[in-house]
């Protein structure tokens, strides 16, 4: 056969089998809704399924149980080249805290959603000196934080800097220092602060106490609700900028944005109040949904203060690998505020294509009657690979249980009945797929990679955490 013809022959292949696989999908409840983009419906017979969560980080299996799990952080998100909707107005709230450069009273404002160590965002800001070259005044620039922790890992430490210095009066020479390259280290932020004329004791002093942490997770909260998941995203009066990014792109957009301001403003609104009007009724994205789900916590497994005022319940299956990649990061949120957030696992084994999932989920049941449920959760998480009867004993011993004890509870399906109530109670508040997150009972809807910066950013922002 010809190499030609060869070709051919796969790529027919290929398309028949697409074709099918799509038919296929389609031919079950579950799957016509994965296509349609929508998740099953509460209560649907549709079963739940590994979920990927996002962004998704990376934690290899070991043969030994962690003692502090760390999972890696997740690749920076691609970019988004799709045109803009140039009508679209999304609800892109501002901050008194914001870094900014221009007036308040500026007709427009252009908020820049994006993250020093970034390379699009430094390749994007010299545009913004020549925003305030051609436009003086009449144009305000906020930026906002969408934190990557990879590849650097000091991005949220860089963005609060920043915000110190924005409480100096100095965030723009800071930022302009800053931008210079996408080197950033704790000496190469101290550095930039020094050029931009900080006080250098009240700066590091911020920066050790974390002050301005909570500032810096609400931006990238606020970025997440107004889908600005690309590298630099900007908005004018709402109005985000397709692509290109580049300033010849960006003027013209300003200058629309600014003749809709003036024409306002003719007709009797307030300078003071044409940001708020601008994005009033904007698009956003709710980072958890309603209403509250009920869902019982008798007898699960909790981790932290029983009392604590957040709680999040996270519906896994010891078997999901997506599931083992979120696990350290909700016990590393939980370890941040020890007082204030407690952590309520809830089983969801999926049988249908987990062979050993119920079976863990009984062994860890049976380690919770031990008081042992997170040591052998997380050695379970470490050994996806192999969770079949006598390594769940092995498992037993290393996490220090009485291993006869652990057999006998075992064998009786101590926590059985918790398993199963778990499992139709998640169905009822529409868990379609594991890892699957709920706070005080509402979904969460954001970002569940490492670091938990999502989480927080939500209990912070919806919760009262200080």
């Amino acid at each position: 056969m010809k190499k030609e013809q060869v070709i051919i022959t796969l790529m027919a292949a290929f398309i028949a089998g697409y074709i099918w696989g799509r038919q296929a999908i389609k031919s079950s409840p579950a799957g016509a809704a994965l296509v349609a983009g929508e998740a099953p419906a509460a209560g649907s017979a549709a079963p739940p399924v590994a979920v990927e969560p996002t962004p998704a980080p990376s934690a290899a299996p070991t043969s030994a149980p962690p003692s502090a799990p760390v999972a890696a952080p997740p690749a920076q998100p691609a970019q988004n080249n799709a045109p803009a909707d140039p009508n679209q107005i999304w609800r892109v709230t501002i901050d008194p805290a914001d870094g900014r450069k221009g007036p308040d009273t500026a007709l427009v404002k252009v908020v820049v959603f994006g993250a020093f160590g970034n390379q699009e965002t430094v390749d994007f800001a010299p545009a913004l000196n020549d925003v305030i070259k051609t436009f003086g005044d009449k144009v305000q620039i906020r930026f906002k934080h969408k934190v990557i922790p990879a590849p650097h890992p000091d991005a949220q430490m860089a963005a609060e800097a920043s915000l110190a210095a924005q409480a100096q009066g100095k965030f723009w020479p800071f930022f302009q220092a800053a931008m210079k390259s996408t080197a950033i280290s704790r000496s190469a932020v101290e550095e930039a602060a020094q050029a931009a004329g900080c006080d250098m004791g009240k700066l590091k002093a911020d920066l050790d106490s974390g002050k301005w942490r909570g500032q810096a997770l609400k931006d990238s909260l606020l970025a997440n609700e107004v889908a600005a998941h690309s590298y630099p995203n900007i908005m004018v009066n709402g109005v985000r900028l397709s692509p290109p990014k580049t300033w010849d792109h960006l003027k013209p957009l300003i200058e629309e944005q600014l003749k809709k301001a003036e024409e306002k403003v003719k007709a009797g609104t307030p300078v003071a109040k044409l940001y708020e009007e601008a994005i009033k009724g904007g698009k956003f994205f709710e980072q958890t949904a309603g209403p509250a789900a009920k869902i019982v916590t008798d007898g699960s497994p909790i981790l932290g203060n029983a009392s604590a005022k957040i709680e999040v319940e996270v519906y896994e299956d010891f078997q999901c690998p997506f599931c083992s990649k979120i696990a350290p990061s909700i016990k590393e949120f939980q370890k941040r505020f020890p007082n204030d957030v407690k952590i309520v696992y809830k089983h969801m084994p999926l049988t249908d294509i987990h062979d050993h999932a119920q079976q863990a989920a009984e062994a860890s049941m049976a380690a919770a009657a031990q008081g042992k449920f997170w040591e052998y959760h997380d050695i379970l998480f470490a050994n996806q690979s192999a969770l079949d009867s006598s390594n769940l004993e092995t498992y037993a011993q290393q996490a220090g249980l009485d291993v006869a004890k652990f057999k006998a509870d075992l064998a009786k399906g101590v926590g059985r009945d918790i398993i199963s109530r778990d499992a139709n109670e998640g169905r009822q508040a529409g868990v379609s797929g594991t890892p699957s997150v709920f706070i005080n009972g509402l979904k969460y809807q954001g970002p569940k990679g490492y670091p938990p910066e999502g989480l927080e950013a939500v209990a912070r922002a919806y919760l009262g955490l200080k």
